[in-house]
This record gives structure tokens, C-alpha cells and sequence, in this order.
């Protein structure tokens, strides 16, 4: 999953509001089936039944995540379930990072399907 080439296309998005390129990035998040994952740092950080996951190389994504929130919906942070997924961290409400990386698969799945949902409407 190339981000950056989301966070691109988001951004052009952004500024042209232009149907094919909305389409185009949808069919990127869509056609991954459930290899759509958030390309998040081996890293993390826990405190007070959080975990925290910043993104590879210290990323943001603050375009595509207006575009995810503009699709589904959700104010951003978006969140589902007990993860808030922001432009430059994910924090899952856990204790340990096991948990939170299976409920982080888990609400990404979700998020993927309220895409796939938005699309057929």
C-alpha cells in the first residue's frame, strides 16, 4: 500500500474536488481487499491503557485522512471502535501491544468497509 501516493492524490483531491480522482482513491482503498493496513512504526508507545503507533519514518497523512473523514463521514480523529486514527498517530485504547495491533487490523477492516458502503450508495 503506497501512502504517499494516497496522501498525493488526496491532496489534489483537496484542491480540485474532482470526481474521478475521489473514485480513483477509493479504488485504491477498495481493491486491497484486507491488505489495506496504515504503514505504522514497529514502535510504540504505551501509557495509561494506550498505545500509541506513529507512522513509518514519521509521516503524516493529513490529506488523505481529510479524504477518509470526508467519506465516512467521521470527524477526525476517526474513530472506530476503541482506535483513533489521526494524520499523525493511531492510538488504541488497550494495555498491550498485541491487543492493540489486533484491534487495530480489526477497525481498519471497518473502516475499509464503510468506504466499500459509501461507494454502492
Amino acid at each position: 500500500m503506497n501512502f504517499d501516493l494516497l496522501e498525493k492524490y488526496s491532496h489534489e483531491w483537496k484542491r480540485s474536488r474532482d470526481s474521478r480522482l475521489e473514485k480513483k482513491i477509493i479504488d485504491i482503498i477498495c481493491k486491497t481487499n484486507n491488505n489495506f493496513n496504515f504503514p505504522i512504526s514497529e514502535d510504540c508507545t504505551i501509557s495509561n491503557g494506550k498505545v500509541g503507533f506513529i507512522y513509518k519514518n514519521n509521516k503524516t497523512f493529513p490529506n488523505f485522512f481529510e479524504f477518509l473523514s470526508y467519506i465516512t463521514k467521521h470527524p477526525i480523529p476517526i474513530e472506530v471502535n476503541n482506535c483513533h486514527f489521526g494524520p499523525g498517530e493511531i492510538v488504541v485504547i488497550k494495555d498491550n501491544k498485541e491487543d492493540a495491533l489486533g484491534d487495530l487490523i480489526q477497525s481498519t477492516h471497518e473502516i475499509v468497509n464503510e468506504v466499500k458502503t459509501k461507494v454502492k450508495e
